[in-house]
């Protein structure tokens, strides 16, 4: 018998909170305290993440010198966030 995912498991299901094309956003902030906020579109959910293709920064639709375009987010990324970014919110 296999034993449940203990680390998805201390979450709400994905499917549950995100649909294909949510609109979803999450802060960056750098070393010296600077933030940019970045928002995107939800293109892929499975079990243990999600794929979201960021195409705002700051409020500017696809900017030069976006360098953050496809991610593939964990649960734990998603719910606490990580060293950079904060958790992600529906927009």
């Amino acid at each position: 018998m296999d034993e449940p995912d203990k680390k998805t498991d201390e979450y709400p299901s994905l499917f549950d909170i995100f649909v294909l094309g949510d609109r979803v956003k999450r802060v960056r902030k750098d070393k010296d305290g600077k933030t940019s906020e970045y928002r995107g579109t939800v293109l892929a959910i499975d079990k243990n993440s999600i794929e979201i293709y960021w195409d705002t920064l700051d409020g500017k639709f696809r900017p030069t010198g976006i360098d953050i375009t496809f991610t593939n987010c964990s649960v734990d990324e998603i719910f606490k966030g990580n060293d950079l970014f904060t958790p992600i919110e529906k927009d």
